[in-house]
């Protein structure tokens, strides 16, 4: 088997994920933002020439992530496992896996809120050196205008705004960042590289900077890394689909109860120290369920660990 599976160069397998990501991604996209323009000016012909009503209305920003998602990630991996699929199990998805490994996951994500909140605050106070202040004040301008769509996005007060949402921003997403990420590079880079846990990280790089979002780089790159190990350790791609999932979706829903309650988006992205012990327990905890799930991960046959590979 080993064999059959080198004849396919990584490098060739990454090109064509690329390719596949660049075509749907931005080519399809294009597209239906064109045709999507050319009904705006068959309906209102006095209308701007230009895609500046995509951003004012929160159901385009929706459509236009839910489109994003789907034609960036989930296709372009979903045609390579396609292609693929006989040499290269991209998407491996052990049988009966305990219902317990979701618990142990799930309590993880949550116990690590506190802490993921933490290094975010870390990571955004963060200044580089006089000399790269241009390159800073850039991030700084991109931070702040996905901020501007997410905010349209996540300040949601009805239940069907929360369901919309709970389909953008964690099923979605989850989903699809899980097949290409962990799914396709990590079994692309584990071609090329024999150490995993060299993978894991680089992919975890990739992840976070993929989302072009400088000042929360750290704990995404931290939450890419779990989501790798969850992988490695499972060897079924629903445990990290699921743990990205539970991220995503929590705070969705911490988004939508405090718009229920009437306070702003700037509100609630703003940082409150908690005492040392939040943090402490937060990740005492996290660290407890994720050794409760990598020991329980050896019950599953043949599921290999990194120090046997």
């Amino acid at each position: 088997m080993e064999e059959t599976i080198e004849r396919i160069n990584p490098g060739n397998s990454l090109i064509k994920l690329l390719l596949f990501m660049a075509i749907f991604g931005v080519g399809i996209q294009l597209l239906i933002m064109g045709i999507a323009l050319l009904i705006m000016k068959i309906m209102h012909p006095e209308s701007p020439s230009d895609f500046s009503f995509l951003q004012e209305s929160s159901v385009s920003l929706k459509i236009m992530l839910l489109m994003s998602s789907i034609c960036t990630f989930i296709l372009p991996a979903w045609l390579l496992y396609q292609i693929e699929s006989r040499v290269n199990p991209y998407f491996q998805k052990i049988k009966d896996i305990p219902i317990i490994h979701y618990i142990y996951v799930f309590a993880a994500m949550l116990c690590f809120i506190p802490m993921m909140a933490l290094i975010a605050h870390w990571n955004e106070s963060m200044q580089l050196p006089a000399s790269l202040q241009s390159i800073q004040e850039w991030m700084r301008v991109s931070e702040d205008s996905a901020a501007v769509m997410t905010k349209k996005i996540v300040e949601e007060s009805t239940w069907t705004g929360l369901i919309v949402n709970l389909i953008i921003l964690a099923i979605i997403p989850a989903i699809g960042e899980e097949m290409v990420f962990r799914g396709c590079l990590q079994n692309i880079f584990g071609r090329w590289i024999a150490n995993k846990h060299l993978v894991i990280w680089l992919v975890a790089i990739l992840f976070s900077a993929f989302h072009l979002q400088f000042f929360g780089f750290i704990p995404r790159m931290l939450l890419g890394a779990f989501f790798g190990y969850l992988y490695v350790w499972s060897k079924n791609i629903y445990l990290p689909i699921f743990g990205h999932f539970v991220n995503n979706a929590s705070a969705t829903i911490t988004a939508f109860y405090y718009s229920r309650k009437g306070i702003s988006f700037e509100e609630m992205n703003k940082f409150e120290q908690e005492p040392i012990w939040v943090y402490l327990a937060s990740l005492i905890f996290t660290v407890i369920f994720v050794v409760l799930y990598y020991h329980s991960t050896k019950k599953i046959a043949h599921g290999a660990r990194l120090e046997e590979n």
